[in-house]
């Protein structure tokens, strides 16, 4: 094995050794929606790395990545049912006090993760980052409004 291959090997391991820890005591339907959102945490990166220079682009593979972007942003409500705060949940409150507009934000990550798809499949790679940038504003202005900071957990 290369040295290339095994620093990957290792890194690999380090990686999935993280995610357990971060999800490490969740359960149930806290511990589907923090997979969930790692799930979509994966596809950007990998569509960033991209768009960076990071990795070569390929836009099957980033068009790919957005349709699961759009594909699992149908299922974030699903995945807040009413009383699911606290603990290991990094939900605000306000999901439930303001469902409708947590709802709307869900439904605007799952278009614009579609229309960054669209982009990709149409321009091949020329014109797509706008779209991405969508994206990527339509997650933070969610995480935002709706997920508290680690240190803001428990107040």
């Amino acid at each position: 094995m290369s040295t290339k291959l095994a620093r990957l090997a290792f890194l690999a391991c380090l990686l999935s050794a993280t995610l357990a820890l971060a999800h490490e005591g969740a359960t149930g339907v806290v511990k589907e929606r923090m997979d969930l959102m790692k799930r979509q945490q994966k596809d950007m990166k990998l569509i960033g790395d991209m768009a960076k220079g990071k990795t070569p682009f390929d836009a099957e593979k980033a068009a790919e990545a957005a349709r699961d972007v759009s594909i699992t942003a149908k299922k974030i409500h699903e995945l807040f049912p009413e009383g699911s705060a606290g603990g290991h949940s990094e939900a605000k409150q306000t999901i439930w006090t303001e469902w409708d507009e947590f709802t709307a934000k869900a439904k605007d990550l799952d278009l614009s993760a579609e229309a960054l798809a669209v982009s990709l499949d149409q321009a091949a790679g020329k014109d797509w980052k706008g779209a991405l940038q969508k994206v990527t504003d339509t997650c933070k202005a969610c995480h935002k409004a709706f997920r508290a900071e680690k240190a803001d957990k428990h107040h």
